[in-house]
């Protein structure tokens, strides 16, 4: 390796987060370097010296620990171990370390085939991420996305669920969100996409900039202007375009609970993934009462009790119970015409 060793504040800068482009590619040349002689070892150095300053965050210095033990292990599944554990953190620490740990991988692991990680954000969580090319976001509850280590000729990820996406623009290199029904292809912009498994709809939301909406086969069916919503009918495999202020779609990347006139039945199913509860309406009618308002950091009971001001409804609550298989179902929301 050669004899100039990496910037110990810069090191510093790009486990934090706050780091530059220039940081970025020369951090990312570093771990990639193939003159690797010596490479842990200053590393190592420079981790000892980040985790024994402040301001480090506990967790941090602990994830810094743990990777120092780990990484002179040298076993064909070193990758697929480190993999793991980093997607086990993802969801808690909201810092772009998991970068850092792609790049690691990579090098480790660079003859071993393409190598993908995958985050998951567990119901009722929100995490920030931050890709290998610098592009940053949010992650829903109940929501994965999986990415290559090192991007290729386009930048293609895979999302299940709800992911917000500000892309850093690259003009010869296109970003590509691939869900189940549709790719959404740009070039550097901010956008939202809900693509979960159990709808029957994937609906893209454009911020800021132009996005182009591919089907299954990457044929080009729509190019989207800012604050618009473009929804695909999977049942029905019908698209619809309409002008929608993209900020309330947005906002649960601020911690917002937003409704802007939504039928009860959207509503819950939005209640149900944010606080990790099932909810069972036993009258239809109820489904089709709008309800409109804002939310931040509010009970679950209390947003109950607010929906039942201005709709003919009650609800219950019901316990978690213990299911045959030992493990405790989850809580269940029973709502009723009164």
């Amino acid at each position: 390796m050669s004899e100039k060793k990496i910037d110990r504040e810069r090191l510093r800068r790009f486990v934090n987060g706050n780091y530059s482009r220039t940081d970025y590619k020369q951090v990312k040349q570093h771990f990639q370097s193939d003159e690797d002689e010596g490479l842990w070892d200053s590393l190592e150095e420079h981790w000892g010296g980040l985790a024994a300053n402040q301001p480090l965050s506990v967790g941090l210095e602990a994830m810094l620990e743990r990777f120092k033990k780990n990484h002179t292990r040298k076993s064909e599944n070193t990758g697929r171990s480190i993999l793991r554990y980093y997607q086990r953190i993802a969801a808690v620490l909201f810092i772009p370390l998991l970068l850092a740990a792609s790049l690691w991988i990579f090098r480790t692991a660079k003859h071993q085939g393409d190598i993908v990680a995958t985050i998951h954000s567990p119901a009722g969580a929100r995490t920030e991420f931050v890709l290998p090319d610098g592009s940053k976001g949010w992650l829903n509850g109940g929501s994965q996305l999986t990415y290559p280590v090192v991007f290729s000729e386009h930048r293609d990820v895979e999302l299940e669920g709800e992911a917000y996406f500000e892309v850093v623009h690259r003009s010869q290199q296109k970003f590509r969100v691939k869900t189940k029904a549709l790719t959404v292809q740009v070039l550097g912009t901010s956008f939202n996409v809900a693509a979960y498994a159990d709808e029957s709809a994937v609906n893209v939301i454009l911020q800021e900039g132009k996005v182009q909406i591919l089907n299954t086969e990457d044929q080009l069916t729509y190019t989207m202007n800012p604050d618009e919503k473009f929804e695909l009918d999977l049942l029905r495999n019908e698209a619809t375009v309409s002008q929608v202020d993209a900020s309330v779609y947005t906002s649960w990347t601020k911690g917002l609970l937003r409704f802007d006139g939504e039928p009860l039945s959207e509503v819950v199913k939005k209640l149900a993934r944010w606080y990790h509860v099932d909810f069972e309406i036993r009258d239809k009618r109820l489904q089709s009462y709008n309800f409109k308002a804002t939310f931040k950091d509010e009970q679950l009971d209390e947003i109950l009790r607010m929906i039942s001001l201005t709709t003919p409804m009650k609800y219950r609550i019901e316990e978690r119970k213990l299911n045959k298989q030992g493990t405790y179902m989850k809580k269940k929301i029973i709502i009723e015409r009164r």
